[in-house]
């Protein structure tokens, strides 16, 4: 049962791939597209390996194994919430990419002194915050009150929360991903600009944990650089590119301290080429057996938990957390930690600390069938509108194509997690961009550098005498003549 079931799975991507290719609106600019490679590795890939290699430690630890027929019914919720987003994303952003709409030029961007000024400004106003929190950062959070960041595990949820300091300087060397792209942009893809996008991918390998803003940095450039080159799809050199970075991405989900570890002489560089992980016999392939795209094991268990041993659902109640977080903890010490009101805790009923519930299971604890798909579509329509504006006026604008191209990437975030994660992520990573703009408007508005000292004083030119008085001057050597109809 379990074998025609995946292979049924395999049948639906298949299908809803080709459905959306023969659109024509697919690209890797498409909030689709994107999905399409989650489910494929979380609710293809997964359990095609769950059941046949074995990989049983998610399993092991949440305390939790699934009968055949609870297998089955995570595969066809899985593929419901395939087909309920791709319908609504593909209906709102069934736009054709054109560089080039009725014939007009593509779009060719230039900074001038007023982008330039606006951009040091935001980075003078955030950098040294984003700096200060990556040095605070760089020997990681403690548990056991030392450190320059401390931390506690919340007996109920089992989530971590900040005790002598708060999120937003914790969390505020984030900034640094789109501080970094957006030199990049403003200079033109000049070679130099790299070099502090370099280094903020270096701090976050040496750092270990956050291993997804390194893979959503470097989508958000490579989005970039395909608009540069006004192409839709990757290149082979990009499918090589990303061989090294997904091999980051495993060395530091198997051991997040491992360039701190052979920085500090405690651990061989051999480390670093260590890619087999889990329990299992050290094969290549038990790099997979981890959490890291578990989300169909996760799902399943909260499809066994909701509604049949919680008896009820959230009903949309973890929502209320977009109220309650943006508060520091500093400021209010008896805040909930997550949402605060809590029909459902999954605790309860096995291990789930520090797991992701999906925008599917997410959707399935609201409401079951009914708030899985509304879920699903409402995310949908909203990625799917944001891909319509972009390919209708954003492409033309400098701002907006840093502002998608840096956004889009974290819907993959936004599907792993579910919940109000969109907003936390996307709070540190457009709030640079979206400061850049109102600087912008703003200084053009009050007309500020519009007589810019800094600017290059230009001199009238030294009028001539005229030798004959009565008569206009000659033109100067390659003056046009105004005025005069041609003879």
């Amino acid at each position: 049962m379990i074998e025609m079931a995946l292979i049924a799975q395999v049948l639906v991507l298949v299908l809803v791939t080709v459905v959306f290719l023969s659109t024509g609106s697919a690209s890797m600019f498409h909030p689709l597209t994107l999905y399409l490679i989650f489910h494929g590795l979380v609710f293809v890939m997964r359990p095609i390996l769950v059941h046949t290699q074995h990989f049983d430690d998610v399993w092991l630890f949440m305390g939790y194994w699934p009968d055949a027929q609870q297998f089955v019914f995570t595969l066809v919720v899985s593929s419901v919430a395939l087909i309920a987003f791709a319908a609504a994303c593909a209906w709102a952003g069934n736009i054709r990419p054109d560089w080039q709409p009725g014939g007009a030029p593509p779009p060719a961007f230039s900074f001038d002194r007023v982008d330039i000024v606006a951009f040091l400004t935001t980075a003078a106003l955030l950098a040294p915050l984003a700096i200060y929190s990556a040095i605070q950062r760089q020997a990681g959070a403690s548990f056991d009150g030392t450190g320059d960041v401390q931390m506690e595990r919340d007996p109920t949820t089992g989530q971590p929360i900040y005790t002598n300091t708060t999120g937003y300087i914790a969390e505020a060397h984030s900034m640094g991903l789109p501080l970094t792209l957006g030199l990049i942009w403003i200079c033109r893809f000049h070679p130099l600009s790299f070099i502090p996008f370099a280094g903020f991918v270096a701090y976050r390998a040496y750092l270990g944990w956050g291993r997804w803003a390194i893979i959503m940095g470097i989508l958000g450039l490579v989005l970039l650089l395909l608009y540069r080159t006004r192409t839709k799809w990757f290149r082979a050199w990009h499918a090589l590119a990303a061989v090294p970075v997904l091999g980051l991405f495993t060395v530091l989900g198997n051991n997040r301290d491992a360039f701190r570890d052979v920085l500090a002489g405690d651990a061989p560089v051999s480390v670093l080429l260590k890619f087999n992980g889990g329990s299992g016999s050290g094969r290549a392939l038990d790099a997979l057996a981890g959490q890291d795209l578990a989300n169909f094991d996760f799902l399943s268990f909260i499809l066994w938990v909701v509604p049949k041993q919680s008896a009820t659902y959230t009903w949309f109640t973890q929502y209320l957390q977009l109220f309650t977080e943006p508060i520091p903890r500093l400021l209010w010490p008896g805040k909930p930690v997550g949402a605060p009101v809590r029909w459902v805790e999954l605790n309860d009923y096995g291990v789930f600390y520090n797991l992701t519930t999906s925008l599917p299971g997410d959707g399935w604890m609201s409401a079951g069938w009914i708030g899985m798909i509304v879920t699903m579509v409402v995310v949908g329509l909203i990625l799917g509108r944001l891909h319509r504006w972009f390919w209708t006026s954003g492409f033309r604008n400098r701002y907006a194509v840093l502002f998608y191209c840096a956004f889009l990437p974290l819907s993959l975030q936004w599907f792993r997690d579910g919940n109000i994660t969109i907003v936390k992520f996307g709070f540190f990573s457009l709030l640079p961009i979206l400061l850049w703009i109102g600087l912008t408007r703003a200084l053009r508005a009050w007309g500020i550098l519009d007589d810019d000292p800094l600017g290059p004083m230009v001199a009238p030119p030294n009028p001539r005498p005229n030798p004959r008085p009565g008569l206009p001057h000659a033109p100067l050597a390659g003056q046009a003549i105004v005025g005069r109809e041609p003879s």
